[in-house]
């Protein structure tokens, strides 16, 4: 049966220490559970004070390919909307979460060595625009035209840039951030896969993608290969 039709029973009270301990390692049985006796009508408010502390929990299970981490975030984004309202950096978080829970496989390296070291692993990571993975995503040539001129001129005013911005919509963002994902867990060099972990962490501001290094290169990238194709 799908957890989302299970059918709840009498709804138990728990303590909200256990609770939070359920909820930063869930398994299958666990989730299974606390449907059943309708742990999650318990949640609010607490849970909201709960979620940057059960976040580093998640990530790392996350990274470690642990599939009930997406269900549960999606569960409790259906079950509790407002919880997640209004928090653009959680929400952004979750996001990442998610698609690290669907990807499969793990990661070959520790994720905290990149998150303490950041900075670091960015250097020279906009060169991951330039891999093949980055074709499936589609700039198609009229959303590129209007930039046809400063691209050409390599240099970008700031009318540009919010235009590049305006680009990057949710649903796309979302399959860059996927592509990252499949990388990160999957290239055949280690520092390959931690540059594109590297550059999941950094895109978390969904209000800097336009002047994101490698969001730029994405666009540049397509821009080219357009002018080499009308060449030809």
């Amino acid at each position: 049966m799908n957890h989302l039709e299970k059918k709840p029973s009498a709804s138990v009270a728990i303590h909200p220490e256990l609770r939070r301990i359920l909820l930063a390692n869930p398994t299958s049985e666990s989730f299974n559970t606390m449907i059943e006796y309708q742990l999650f009508d318990q949640l609010e408010p607490s849970l909201a004070d709960d979620i940057p502390r059960l976040l580093p929990y998640w990530e790392h299970l996350a990274c470690q390919g642990n599939e009930m981490i997406g269900t549960l975030i999606r569960y409790l984004s259906k079950h509790s909307p407002g919880l997640f309202e209004g928090n653009k950096l959680i929400n952004a978080n979750l996001l990442r979460i998610c698609i690290l829970a669907a990807t499969p496989g793990i990661f070959s390296f520790p994720p905290f060595e990149i998150q303490e070291h950041l900075t670091q692993f960015l250097d020279t990571a906009d060169v991951l625009a330039d891999l093949p993975q980055f074709n499936v995503i589609s700039f198609p040539v009229n959303e590129i035209k209007p930039l046809s001129s400063d691209l050409s001129r390599f240099r970008l005013t700031p009318h540009s840039r919010r235009y590049i911005q305006n680009l990057f919509r949710p649903e796309r963002c979302e399959a860059i951030l996927s592509v990252l994902a499949y990388i990160a867990k999957h290239y055949p060099l280690l520092h390959i896969c931690q540059q594109s972990y590297a550059l999941m962490l950094s895109l978390d501001d969904i209000d800097t993608w336009g002047q994101h290094p490698f969001c730029l290169r994405l666009i540049a990238n397509r821009f080219w290969e357009y002018q080499l194709e009308a060449s030809q």
